[in-house]
């Protein structure tokens, strides 16, 4: 029918479900659309805020107000809110930021809260929402976290993930003991305190595990988490004669043990070296015995053989292995070749190679590398029940030749293995 204003027409829900994929100042012009949209923004219960503060030092304060106003006026309590800063500015402003947050505590019920800081660093003194079930801060650069002295743990938080933050032993103690109902947990952490960090988690409803470990973690223990099934172990990278790298090598080593009964591991390449370089490694004498995939990031030419014999001596302790994935970085420069006919050889009693390795995948961003080039022939020589080996390349990328004739060489030794060449988008 002419004449008729669907837009108008539309309803309630269906407007507010609108509203929530738009920033919020473009949510609040809606209300000049029409009489039906006036002031509907104000029942938005999910806001995203871009808090991208200029140069000028009276900006942020403006903006606030700005936010002042927008969340005094909302009719119902926020339930998720996302917070994209770019602030640049001297600590002494830092407070402005965070104003808002203050404002939302009264009304409570915020359920999900994600900061992502690619400013300078920011003093983040968080509110005791009651309801949060997710809290998510990340930064390129630091985060310092204070939390109320009253604070005694989320109650109902389910998600926490802390990505460049500073923070004290106790607070960090407060944050994993009080959240009783946690089920995944990320750290990149550094203290205030004079002493390195130790974490202990007893959460009978935690499965996922993510840590980066640095100077500042001495311990991370696993002491009741009997439904964990994921963990993933990232390492920061230090001289190998420094006393940061043998804090980092025994820490690393440790917490290999503590997760030994997870389902799915990460790891960076890293990690590897660390370990192999820890004579009292823990991590070489634990056995994966639930472990099905795992995963190796970061994948760098690297000479060391006891790096390679890490590698191998963590597949000995992985006996019923079905996936491995490999995912390179891009290449190093070598003066030396790999060699390959010394560290590449059949070895026994390599139970998961014999037994339950079927798919090896490969993710190469540029070129492969060395490194990656002796894991593929030593699981290829070695393998006996492997099904499938994707090699996934960038769709700007050429498969190199000397991948795809030794690969095929592979598939005619042995029909029963697959041989598959796939792209993925390329970074933009």
């Amino acid at each position: 029918m002419a004449g008729v204003d669907r837009l108008s027409a539309l309803p309630l829900e269906i407007k507010t479900s609108i509203l929530r994929l738009l920033p919020i100042d473009q949510a609040v012009r809606t209300s000049s659309l029409s009489r039906s949209w006036r002031y509907v923004w104000t029942q938005v219960t999910r806001l995203s805020l871009d808090l991208s503060f200029p140069f000028d030092p009276d900006m942020p304060l403006a903006r606030v107000k700005v936010l002042e106003y927008i969340i005094f006026s909302l009719r119902d309590p926020l339930i998720d809110l996302n917070l994209d800063l770019w602030y640049f500015g001297d600590d002494h402003e830092a407070p402005h930021l965070f104003k808002f947050l203050h404002m939302i505590f009264p009304k409570d019920g915020l359920q999900t809260l994600s900061i992502y800081n690619n400013g300078d660093t920011v003093q983040i003194e968080l509110p005791y929402f009651q309801s949060l079930r997710v809290l998510t801060l990340s930064s390129l650069t630091l985060n310092h976290l204070l939390l109320p002295s009253d604070f005694q743990g989320f109650a109902h938080l389910e998600d926490l993930s802390l990505d460049n933050v500073w923070i004290y032993q106790r607070d960090i103690d407060l944050l994993i003991n009080g959240s009783k109902n946690l089920k995944a947990f990320q750290g990149h952490l550094y203290t205030y305190d004079a002493e390195p960090l130790t974490l202990a988690f007893s959460s009978p409803k935690l499965t996922s595990i993510e840590y980066y470990f640095n100077e500042s973690t001495k311990e991370v223990r696993v002491i009741n988490a009997p439904c964990l099934e994921e963990a993933q172990i990232t390492v920061d990278t230090v001289d190998s004669s420094s006393e940061e790298f043998a804090l980092i090598a025994q820490s690393t080593s440790k917490f290999m043990a503590e997760v030994a009964n997870v389902s799915d591991l990460l790891l960076d390449f890293a990690t590897l070296k660390y370990i192999s370089q820890d004579s009292v490694s823990c991590a070489l004498q634990v056995q994966f015995l639930r472990l099905r995939s795992l995963h190796l990031s970061d994948v760098a030419s690297y000479r060391d053989e006891r790096v390679f014999a890490t590698f191998c001596c963590l597949l000995r302790n992985m006996p019923i292995l079905e996936s491995l994935a490999i995912k390179c970085c891009y290449p190093q420069v070598m003066r030396d070749a790999f060699p390959l006919d010394k560290w590449v050889k059949k070895e026994d009693s390599i139970s998961c190679l014999e037994q339950s390795l079927k798919r090896l995948t490969i993710f190469v961003p540029k070129t492969i590398n060395t490194s990656v080039i002796g894991m593929i022939c030593f699981i290829v020589l070695n393998a006996k029940v492997l099904k499938l080996v994707e090699i996934i390349y960038m769709e700007d990328r050429k498969v190199e030749p000397r991948i795809v004739k030794g690969l095929n060489l592979v598939q005619k030794a042995s029909s029963d293995v697959k041989v598959v060449f796939s792209s993925m988008p390329a970074r933009r």
